[in-house]
């Protein structure tokens, strides 16, 4: 239904237009192998040990980050679009793939201009990659240019995306179960509505989040699928929350200049990983600056009361994630720990 050739090529003009070529010397390799020592050492999460070479990192250019990334967007919208197209005429097929190639393809190629760093799980709806490293992208010349922008130094801001993107890695690859968990819920978010509205308003509806990020889908969701969105909107939150919390820890004593550098980061929240910004534009999911800061907040309550050990619960299993209303007060999710 979406021509990815086309929006390739939408999203590569798009993104050429503003590009910063790589210019650095920085030490990518090293630098990941002293954040993952250093935040295993403070979480007390240890990965699985991979064979030497297996995770792949790369410092990407613009276009490269763009071709690995439609290979996600396929895999996460073409499952949901061919159920909506089921019973679609030829004529509503043409123009809702001629309406999402074009949005996919800006929205590709803004992103692309925005993203510093990403880890990869694999798609979030392919089930055997669990478990196995997933890929960093490095998007150096993205990275310089925000350097200067912000007028932070180049090295530390580097230095934080690979801080970044590790505790991420250390996330999913220490609990494979999270990927494949966040992927059923968006499978059960996306799929049926795409059945019960039909192509063309589900193409409507999708395009016009992509545009706007507003929250168009969001007002045809059944009970089931409200459920869902609230569940995916906490387990984000406290992914990117544990995120930045321990990164505070641990970036305070290896990035120079740390606390200056974060504060102009979560001003601009450069970092927001790139499927996670396109899932929320997707599906209306209104993750700003203080739900990070929500569930940070969680994060640190837990961790006073009861340790990394204790804020690791978080981890185990599927039933262990908060809810929206155990973010706002901690409290509950830790009695619900308790009696389980």
């Amino acid at each position: 239904m979406i021509s990815w050739g086309a929006a390739r090529t939408i999203a590569v003009a798009v993104a050429a237009r503003s590009e910063t070529p790589p210019a650095s010397g920085f030490d990518y390799p090293a630098a990941v192998e002293k954040a993952t020592d250093a935040l295993s050492g403070f979480t007390g999460i240890e990965p699985p040990r991979s064979p030497a070479g297996e995770r792949q990192l790369r410092v990407a250019d613009r276009a490269e980050w763009i071709d690995f990334n439609i290979e996600g967007f396929g895999a996460l919208m073409e499952p949901v679009l061919k159920r909506a197209a089921q019973n679609a005429g030829a004529l509503a097929l043409a123009f809702g793939g001629v309406t999402l190639t074009a949005q996919v393809g800006l929205l590709l190629g803004f992103l692309s201009s925005r993203v510093l760093g990403q880890y990869d799980t694999g798609p979030l709806l392919a089930r055997e990659r669990a478990g196995r490293p997933g890929k960093v992208f490095f998007l150096d010349g993205n990275i310089s240019a925000a350097a200067a922008r912000l007028r932070v130094p180049a090295d530390g801001m580097r230095l934080w995306i690979v801080l970044h993107e590790m505790t991420h890695a250390l996330q999913f690859e220490g609990y494979p179960w999270l990927r494949v968990h966040l992927g059923s819920l968006l499978e059960r978010l996306l799929a049926p509505l795409a059945e019960r509205i039909g192509v063309l308003e589900t193409v409507r509806r999708v395009a016009e989040n992509l545009r706007t990020g507003g929250r168009s889908l969001e007002l045809v969701m059944s009970r089931e699928q409200r459920e869902a969105f609230d569940r995916m909107q906490a387990a984000m939150s406290v992914v990117e929350g544990y995120s930045d919390y321990v990164m505070h820890r641990v970036g305070s004593r290896m990035v120079p200049g740390y606390g200056h550098l974060s504060r102009r980061m979560a001003q601009s929240r450069l970092h927001r990983p790139p499927l996670e910004s396109a899932i929320f534009r997707m599906t209306g999911m209104d993750m700003k600056l203080e739900q990070y800061r929500l569930g940070e907040r969680f994060a640190d309550a837990v961790a006073r009361r009861q340790g990394m050990e204790g804020l690791n619960r978080v981890w185990e299993r599927p039933e262990n994630l908060p809810s929206l209303r155990e973010l706002y007060d901690p409290g509950l999710w830790m009695l619900r720990m308790e009696a389980s």
